[in-house]
């Protein structure tokens, strides 16, 4: 039996309850388009002609960009699961789950806490770290130290110093960053928390079909 007080989980299923209409498939479309049979979105797409039965020759490169356009709004329409304080936020929409099941499945979905913790932390995407580095060093421009900018730096400096925000010593830290290489921060990082998103929204669905919680009283 729950000993988690009746307001408490009522709070929680209200969260949940925005979190399952925020997710709604679809979401993250501009991104999500770009990904490959194995869910992920490649730097870069090579076309090959044979020459021979021995001889290849590359005769293309695509890099998967996204117009900034379609990358602002998606950073809008997303920023609710990575900034603090909001109701669906991520780590906190976990442990509304966690308060609505019983403490044993509540234990088992310390890995669901991982996996979240993996990409979002505070108001932050990326936290496993970066995918890339660009060809500077964060120090370039007077902030940082003097190792090479990652792009999950990069990507949280675009997001709230460009999209969001304006904030001075983010913009200052990407002004040598070229914008391509800006979108292509936000959309590699945005491709881990679409999928954590999803990740999330399928353990919930399956929680409630197993008549683990109800959302409504």
């Amino acid at each position: 039996m729950s000993t988690i007080p009746p307001n408490v989980q009522e709070n929680a299923r209200r969260k949940l309850s925005k979190f399952l209409k925020r997710s709604r498939p679809g979401l993250g479309e501009p991104i999500t388009s770009l990904r490959d049979e194995n869910g992920r979105i490649p730097i870069l797409e090579l076309t090959w002609i044979r020459l021979s039965d021995e001889t290849w020759r590359i005769s293309g490169i695509e890099e998967h960009q996204l117009d900034k356009r379609l990358v602002d709004s998606t950073i809008v329409e997303c920023r609710v699961f990575f900034t603090q304080g909001e109701d669906c936020h991520l780590p906190g929409i976990v442990t509304a789950l966690q308060s609505l099941v019983t403490p044993e499945q509540a234990k088992a979905r310390r890995f669901l806490k991982q996996h979240v913790a993996q990409v979002v932390t505070d108001s932050r995407i990326g936290a496993s770290g970066p995918i890339f580095h660009s060809d500077r060093l964060e120090m370039d421009n007077g902030l940082g130290p003097g190792i090479l900018l990652g792009s999950d730096l990069i990507a949280m400096d675009y997001i709230y110093g460009i999209a969001l925000h304006e904030d001075d010593e983010r913009l200052a830290r990407i002004e040598n960053v070229s914008i391509e290489s800006a979108l292509q921060a936000v959309v590699y990082h945005f491709n881990d928390l679409l999928h954590v998103i999803a990740n999330l929204r399928a353990q919930i669905e399956h929680d409630l079909q197993m008549g683990y919680f109800e959302l409504e009283i």
